[in-house]
């Protein structure tokens, strides 16, 4: 599971041909214009937002650019191609924003903002502020619960961000130590739960669908697999079942988890696949838990509409290898 990776580096550029530094950025660099919103929403942990201002400023904020590309790479390789391809010369000031982070949390965000800012010097900003103010040396917390392996939208961020007076690599390095514990405070009962998932299949395709869970466990990174095992559910008095049981440990409420559960009960036709069950503190949490489904018919539907929005989270690569086992688990029934 990751919980916190870097965010983009913010870079101020002061030139008097702001069109040709454009075109070069653009032609060289593979940068791409965009909108302040945009770039940040197509950046990764490996680019630059790039803002191109003119040089009779004393101080370059956001609102300051008049052009403003998102580039695939680190700042320190931007600036060594300004100097190798001799575009240096068009420059008149460089200036470096502050670093940013993206930590992943549990809930609206609310407890572990106030924790994090009693144990680090921060002010809460929104983005636009936070780069302003902040200095070369300074560090952007952006808080989010969505998982943080892909693109977040502005919609994914909890506002607002803190400013943290700290170099990026100490803040990174603590925050490595100490992240989970700000998840933590995020969990109503302040402590991660640890499920019990059953996978009963009776074509005995266990495999494949312990595959298809893992896959949708870790794209959401929902948390950590903490074993796997056979295991015999008694579902009626002197009658057992073999089932395949799965142990996680998550951050997720164990509603969450059982919606992404029934989610991978069915195919895209609303075909069953296969059984998945599963328990908290050996209590089994059913899908009658889950409010507005009175019926086996709402069930059915239910879970295909919680399909179509697992598969939205998914990347191709993902999808692709999950349809594949999907095909052979069909061609198996």
């Amino acid at each position: 599971m990751i919980y916190i990776r870097m965010g983009p580096r913010f870079l101020f550029i002061r030139t008097e041909n702001i069109h040709l530094l454009q075109d070069f950025i653009h032609n060289s660099l593979q940068g791409t214009l965009h909108s302040f919103e945009e770039a940040l929403e197509y950046s990764t942990e490996n680019s630059t937002i790039i803002f191109l201002t003119p040089p009779n400023l004393t101080h370059t904020r956001v609102e300051d650019a008049q052009s403003i590309l998102l580039v695939p790479l680190a700042s320190s390789i931007i600036l060594m191609e300004f100097i190798n391809q001799k575009i240096s010369d068009q420059i008149c000031r460089i200036q470096l924003g502050p670093a940013s982070l993206v930590l992943r949390v549990a809930g609206d965000g609310k407890e572990a903002l106030e924790q994090i800012q009693r144990e680090y010097p921060s002010r809460a900003l929104n983005w636009l502020d936070a780069i302003d103010q902040g200095e070369v040396d300074d560090t952007i917390i952006s808080l989010t619960n969505k998982a943080i392996n892909h693109n977040l939208l502005s919609k994914d961020f909890i506002h607002p961000n803190l400013l943290v007076s700290m170099s990026v690599n100490g803040l990174a390095h603590r925050l490595r130590n100490e992240g989970l514990i700000f998840i933590t405070y995020g969990l109503k009962s302040k402590e991660w739960y640890e499920l019990r998932i059953n996978i009963y299949d009776s074509k005995g395709l266990y495999h494949e669908h312990l595959e298809r869970l893992q896959i949708a466990l870790s794209e959401m990174e929902a948390g950590m697999i903490l074993g796997e095992s056979w295991t015999k559910d008694h579902a009626l008095m002197l009658f057992s079942v073999v089932a395949y049981q799965v142990k996680l440990f998550t951050m997720l409420e164990p509603i969450e988890i059982k919606k992404t559960l029934m989610a991978l009960e069915y195919d895209s036709q609303g075909k069953r696949l296969v059984d998945l069950d599963l328990y908290h503190r050996n209590k089994k949490i059913s899908w009658t838990h889950i409010g507005g489904i009175r019926s086996k018919f709402d069930k059915e539907k239910t879970c295909v509409a919680y399909r179509d929005n697992l598969l939205k989270q998914l990347s191709k690569d993902t999808l692709d290898r999950l349809f594949e086992i999907e095909r052979k688990i069909n061609e198996s029934m």
